[in-house]
C-alpha cells in the first residue's frame, strides 16, 4: 500500500495521535465488561453456578429450570460515567480525552407462558457490546526557521470517532434433568455494527508562498448478522452450586460494509520547488461482510456459610485467527490519483477471565454483595488494520446492598472499572514529533451507579 513519507512539522504534527487510532478504540476486545440483572451486576457476573433470576439466560441456561420464582420481573438502571485518556511523556498533561456519561446497556427479560417438551421457555434482549466515543485533538504553531524572519505557521485537526455495538436476542429452553440438576440452551441471534472514522488534516503556510496540506481519511462501517448457541448446566450440592456454560462461536448469516481511505497532500511539503501533489485512494462499497467471535467455557460455583455465600467463576476464550472481514478491489484511478485495494482484518488472542463475590446476609430483610473480576483484552496485532482495537486490560470493583421494603427488593450498588495501556509510537512519528504531542499511554476507567428493584 502506498504512503507517503513526509519530512515537515507541516505534515507529522498528528502522526502520534494517528498512531493511537491504529491501536485504541471499541472495547470489542474485552468479553467481561457488562453484567445483567441486579444481582448479577453487584457480583460483576460470576454467577455462572449460581444464577437466580432471568439473567440466567445468559450467564447459564441451564440455571433456569432451579430458579424458584423465574416470572419475577427484574429491572436495573445502571449509571456509568467512562473516561478514555491519552497521556503524554508529560505525566501531569493530558493529550486528548473523551468523557461519556448515561445509561449503560442492559437485560430485557421474560418467562414465556408454554413449556416444551417439558422445560420452561424464556426470552431475552440484551447489548453484549457498546461504545461510542469520539477523541479529538487540535494544535497550532508557528515555526522559525535559521533564516530570519522565515517561519511555518501550522495548523492540524484529528479525530477518532468509535461506534461499536453488539445486539443479541435469544430464545432459552431449560429442563430439570433431576430434583437438583438442570440443563439447557439459548439460541441467540446477534446483529453487530461498527462505524470507525479518524480525520487528519494538517495544513502549512510560509513564506515566499510557501503552502502544504494534508489529508488522511479512513473509514470503515460493516453490520453483521449471526447465529450462536449458549449451553448449560447447574447442579445444587449440600452447600452450594456448581454450573458450566459453553458459547459456541458465531455461524455468519449476512453482512455488508463500506471501506473509504483517501490520504491527500497539496503543495511542497519537502521545499524542492516542486508540486508533490498527489493522491492515494481505496474504496469499496456494499462489499460482503464475515465477523467471527470466539469459543468460550464458563466454570462457575457458589458454596453457602450460616451468613455468608461465596461466588466464583472463570471462562476460558479460544483464540481467533487472522482472518479478512472485508476487502475492496482498486477503484478506478485518475491523473495524481493511485487506487489500490485494501483489507480489514480481524484476529483473537485467548483469555482467560476471573472473578470471585461475597454476599452477606444480615437479616431477611438486608443483603449486601461485593465483587472483583478480571476483564482482560484479547487483541492480537495483524498485518492489516484490526477491526478489534482495544489494546488496555480493564480490572472491574462492585458492591451494593438489597433491601426487602414491602414486598419489593430495592438494590443500591456502584462500581469502579479501570485498565491502561503502552501506545505504540509509530515510525513515522518517532523522533520528529515534539514531546508535548507524543502520547505514550491510553486509560480506561468507568464508574457506575446501580438501582435497581424487584416485583
Amino acid at each position: 500500500m502506498p504512503s507517503f513519507r513526509l519530512r515537515t512539522l507541516a505534515v507529522v504534527t498528528a502522526a502520534g495521535l494517528i498512531g493511537f487510532a491504529n491501536t485504541a478504540g471499541a472495547q470489542d476486545s474485552n468479553y467481561w465488561t457488562l453484567q445483567y440483572g441486579t444481582r448479577g451486576e453487584l457480583l460483576g457476573g460470576v454467577v455462572v453456578g449460581s444464577a437466580v433470576d432471568l439473567s440466567a439466560t445468559y450467564y447459564n441456561p441451564g440455571s433456569l429450570s432451579l430458579v424458584e420464582d423465574p416470572s419475577v420481573i427484574l429491572t436495573a438502571t445502571v449509571i456509568g460515567v467512562q473516561t478514555i485518556r491519552l497521556r503524554g511523556e508529560d505525566s501531569g498533561q493530558d493529550v486528548v480525552s473523551s468523557q461519556t456519561i448515561g445509561p449503560q446497556p442492559s437485560m430485557l427479560a421474560g418467562l414465556l407462558p408454554m413449556e416444551w417438551f417439558g422445560g420452561r421457555v424464556a426470552y431475552s434482549f440484551l447489548t453484549r457490546q457498546k461504545l461510542d466515543f469520539r477523541l479529538q485533538e487540535r494544535e497550532g504553531a508557528i515555526i522559525g526557521y535559521d533564516v530570519p524572519g522565515d517561519t511555518l505557521s501550522l495548523g492540524g485537526e484529528i479525530y477518532l470517532d468509535q461506534d461499536v455495538s453488539e445486539q443479541w436476542g435469544g430464545l432459552t429452553w431449560s429442563k430439570r434433568a433431576g430434583e437438583r440438576l438442570g440443563v439447557g440452551a439459548t439460541l441467540y441471534g446477534v446483529y453487530r455494527s461498527q462505524t470507525t472514522s479518524i480525520r487528519q488534516t494538517v495544513d502549512a503556510i510560509g513564506g515566499a508562498g510557501f503552502g502544504a496540506s494534508l489529508r488522511d481519511w479512513y473509514d470503515i462501517n460493516y453490520y453483521s448478522a449471526d447465529l450462536l448457541v449458549k449451553i448449560g448446566v447447574e447442579a445444587e450440592l449440600a452447600g452450594g452450586s456448581w454450573g458450566l456454560s459453553i458459547t459456541t462461536p458465531n455461524l455468519n448469516v449476512f453482512g455488508s460494509g463500506d471501506i473509504l481511505i483517501n490520504r491527500t497532500v497539496i503543495g511542497d511539503p519537502n521545499f524542492d520547488g516542486t508540486d508533490d501533489s498527489a493522491s492515494d485512494v481505496s474504496y469499496g462499497k456494499d462489499v460482503d461482510v464475515e465477523y467471527r467471535s470466539p469459543f468460550s467455557i464458563a466454570i462457575g460455583g457458589s458454596y453457602d456459610w450460616e451468613t455468608t455465600t461465596m461466588h466464583a467463576t472463570a471462562e476460558f476464550f479460544t483464540s481467533v485467527d487472522e482472518y479478512t472481514v472485508m476487502e475492496a478491489a482498486p477503484p478506478p484511478g485518475g491523473p495524481g490519483v493511485t487506487a489500490y485495494p485494501s483489507e480489514v482484518n480481524h484476529a483473537l488472542n485467548d483469555v482467560l477471565n476471573f472473578g470471585v463475590g461475597i454476599e452477606r446476609r444480615f437479616s431477611e430483610d438486608t443483603t449486601a454483595y461485593v465483587s472483583f473480576i478480571t476483564d482482560r483484552s484479547a487483541f492480537r496485532v495483524t498485518e492489516n488494520r484490526n477491526i478489534s482495537v482495544s489494546t488496555w486490560d480493564i480490572y472491574h470493583l462492585n458492591g451494593g446492598v438489597v433491601f426487602a421494603i414491602g414486598g419489593t427488593d430495592l438494590t443500591v450498588g456502584g462500581g469502579y472499572a479501570w485498565g491502561s495501556n503502552p501506545i505504540r509510537v509509530t515510525p513515522d512519528s518517532e523522533g520528529q514529533l515534539p514531546p508535548t504531542i507524543v502520547p505514550t499511554e491510553v486509560t480506561y476507567s468507568r464508574l457506575k451507579f446501580i438501582l435497581g428493584f424487584a416485583l
